[in-house]
């Protein structure tokens, strides 16, 4: 019950609160009638009209209104007619019942016993299911004597019949009406819930979905406020993206600049200084804009091979890093997600594990429906409390501004960006026998 929303939790609360107040009248009322050990519903109905009818047949034909003038009541109107009764007799659907009262009765079959429901205000055969509330159920039996007693009951139909009484009948209306009821209570909360998938898409990918503006007037004054909240992030964030391009542009050009002056001076510590200076610029700024980008980038389209990605990765450090291995069994292991983002992701960890490591190892596994990288290094590790935190934007363990111990503190911001983007996650856990694993998981993307 923890996954459904409101206004399923409320639908389930009120209608399991109905259907076990049902319940529990039902089988009351049948362990009720149980007890007494009366006839009910068809059976009580039959054994009355069959008495009724023995009775008539015995008595003298002057006693037969005194016995008609006792087995009247509001419900139950006896008379006896010389002819039948002008309208249809046979009901379409009660010749079973039929069948139940001749049997009851003892009527043989050349006489005419008929069940129908007749309309109150004219007294024809119910012809339309919407008439039947207000109608009367009339039972005829042809008399050994002559003529026909006609019998009309009124009120309590659906006890008389189904042997279910009034309140619990009002009971199964007023369930209908709450479900009629829970019905419109969705109708109202729909808009709440797609606003919440609106949220969420949003969170994840930085991509607006505005919402109809529709419900009750605080529902639409909130709807109202969370697309103008959408929008105006989506302009903040494109504008900063525009601002960051624009400033790394400038900055690449004076960096540039820099560069070629720098190889007109002599050979000196200090333009070895400046030089590196320059690099450590160079890598911020494309740090900077790598983050940014993530940072608005929704989920890609691509599918990308994280093997073939790894590979090259491999193929490019392992002249310059001796302390490198790739294990990965399968050819091509298939990912939803940017090349490029995926690309920055393994070489961010490769790059990590090689500066504060030593090593790394990477490792690829192929699970039913996850592919799972492994990066992991020989250093000292990441303490516990800090696993978390090391993923916050430009936070190091140390606290040097020198890019060769410590960088600018953007690589793992940006691998939890770009992974978390594609539906994956990622966490740093304990290698054994020491040192750093970093474990990167995302969906697998079938091949067509």
């Amino acid at each position: 019950m923890s996954r459904l929303h409101i206004a399923a939790r409320l639908g389930l609360i009120v209608v399991g609160a109905i259907i076990l107040v049902q319940l529990l009248s039902v089988a009351i009322y049948f362990v009720e009638q149980r007890g007494r050990g009366e006839p009910s519903g068809f059976a009580a109905l039959f054994a009355q009209v069959a008495a009724l009818a023995e009775a008539i047949d015995r008595v003298p034909r002057d006693d037969r209104d005194l016995v008609l003038r006792a087995a009247t009541t509001a419900r139950f109107k006896p008379v006896v007619r010389q002819d039948v009764p002008p309208n249809p007799l046979h009901g379409r659907f009660l010749s079973s019942a039929e069948q139940r009262l001749r049997a009851q009765s003892g009527v043989p079959a050349e006489r005419l016993v008929a069940l129908s429901f007749v309309n109150v205000r004219d007294g024809q055969q119910v012809a339309r299911l919407r008439d039947l509330v207000t109608s009367r159920l009339q039972a005829v039996i042809e008399l050994a004597g002559g003529g026909y007693l006609v019998i009309e009951t009124a009120g309590e139909l659906s006890l008389r019949l189904l042997g279910i009484p009034v309140g619990l009948l009002a009971g199964i209306l007023g369930f209908v009406v709450a479900l009629a009821a829970l019905l419109a209570v969705r109708h109202e909360t729909r808009p709440l819930s797609e606003l919440t998938v609106a949220i969420e898409r949003f969170g994840a990918a930085m991509e607006t979905m505005p919402v109809s503006e529709r419900g009750a007037p605080d529902v639409r004054a909130l709807i109202r406020a969370v697309n103008a909240m959408q929008a105006n992030i989506a302009e903040l964030l494109r504008s900063r993206t525009l601002v960051l391009g624009a400033i790394s542009h400038d900055l690449r050009t004076y960096v540039t600049r820099l560069r070629l002056r720098l190889e007109l001076l002599p050979e000196s510590v200090q333009r070895d200084k400046a030089t590196v200076d320059l690099d450590d610029m160079q890598s911020l700024m494309d740090d900077a804009l790598a983050f940014v980008r993530a940072s608005f980038a929704g989920p890609s389209a691509e599918t990308v091979d994280l093997a073939r990605v790894a590979r090259t990765e491999y193929e490019a450090r392992k002249g310059a890093c001796a302390a490198l291995t790739l294990t990965c069994e399968d050819p091509a292991l298939l990912i939803r997600g940017s090349a490029a983002g995926m690309a920055r992701v393994v070489a961010n960890l490769v790059n990590n594990a090689i500066l504060y490591g030593g090593a790394a190892d990477i490792s690829l596994y192929a699970e039913t429906d996850v592919i799972e990288l492994l990066v992991e290094d020989r250093g000292p590790g990441i303490p516990v409390d800090e696993r978390t935190r090391v993923f916050d934007p430009f936070y190091r363990l140390e606290t040097s501004r020198s890019r060769e111990s410590g960088g600018a503190g953007l690589g793992l911001t940006i691998v939890r960006q770009v992974v978390e983007s594609n539906g994956g996650t990622v966490a740093i856990e304990d290698r054994p026998g020491g040192g750093t694993r970093v474990r990167v998981r995302l969906p697998r993307e079938r091949s067509q």
